[in-house]
């Protein structure tokens, strides 16, 4: 029975002897659109030691500790997972099979998988990736433009700049006009951070969450009708966002505006609260991450440039 995508069981295998998992993080966030991640496991010698233990951790990867027989010409690595994956084949409801090698030793694997109607990606290297490996896979990822730059010294989990969640999920889902709906970017969230959720944020609805973010461009849809919101990377902006385009403070601004001149440009604080927690998207500002008013002004200087506080009234300057 053939699935959609965003259905899918999925098992990632990684062969850490021909692929390292410098990459790991972009490669989640490709196939995380497919479905459920149920296994994650790479195999290797760990006894050799270096800092990517962390990164498997971080990224809730199984190590598979495999004694390498120095006497072998034969990569052990490569016969586990083998064995691992004819054993999910059987035994689990995988039914997606992500290898990440470029060895050709794994055709027979593939081949085997995909005769028993599974769908095999493949991530590897591309120059040393085996060309007759590429065309058996039902897809295959070139890993080596998100490899992490070499060296002696890798920047610990903690170190490394990392990219907005929603970003990353809006560019691991988009199609190929660069848009995805609502639903299926919220569900890309959640796998690829379980722990996130737009309630923790203030928000009382993901849109408001959406509306809320520089980084993105929200578009309702047309009508009265019900449908889904769809979503877009703004132009020209960078993970953080594009100064052009108009911010959370400033349709803040534009919302105080509206209110303060028929009051001599003050208003009462409980107005205010009323106008921002709108724009945040929450029912009451005290439900939003900044709690209160002096604490909006603090977070946003743009908005502190315009109003000031005194008391329970807020003023232009």
């Amino acid at each position: 029975m053939s699935q959609s995508s965003g259905d899918r069981q999925v098992a990632v295998l990684i062969d850490d002897e021909n692929v390292s998992v410098g990459s790991v993080e972009w490669l989640f966030d490709r196939i995380s659109n497919l479905g459920r991640i149920l296994i994650r496991r790479a195999y290797s010698d760990w006894s050799k030691g270096g800092n990517v233990r962390d990164q498997l951790l971080e990224f809730g990867i199984e190590p598979v500790h495999v004694f390498q027989a120095s006497s072998s010409g034969k990569n052990a690595s490569d016969i586990r997972l083998a064995i691992d994956a004819i054993d999910l084949l059987y035994s689990s409801p995988v039914d997606t099979f992500v290898i990440v090698s470029g060895d050709a030793d794994f055709l027979p694997l593939v081949n085997k998988l995909r005769s028993s109607g599974k769908m095999v990606i493949g991530a590897g290297r591309q120059k040393s990736t085996s060309a007759t490996l590429v065309k058996a896979c039902d897809r295959y990822y070139y890993l080596d433009k998100h490899e992490e730059s070499g060296g002696e010294s890798k920047p610990r989990p903690k170190e490394r700049p990392r990219r907005s969640l929603l970003v990353r999920a809006v560019r691991a889902s988009m199609d190929a006009e660069g848009k995805v709906t609502g639903s299926r970017l919220h569900a890309t969230m959640q796998r690829l951070d379980p722990s996130f959720d737009f309630r923790d944020r203030g928000f009382n609805s993901f849109t408001a969450f959406l509306e809320a973010a520089s980084d993105v461009r929200v578009t309702r849809p047309s009508g009265q009708g019900q449908g889904d919101v769809v979503i877009e990377l703004r132009r020209g902006g960078q993970d953080g966002g594009s100064q052009k385009n108009p911010s959370v403070a400033s349709r803040i601004d534009a919302e105080w505006s509206k209110r303060a001149p028929s009051r001599g440009n003050t208003m009462p604080g409980a107005v205010a609260a009323g106008e921002a927690a709108k724009v945040l998207g929450s029912s009451k500002l005290s439900d939003s991450e900044h709690k209160n008013l002096q604490r909006l002004l603090d977070a946003m200087p743009e908005l502190a440039k315009n109003w000031r506080r005194a008391g329970n009234v807020i003023s232009r300057k």
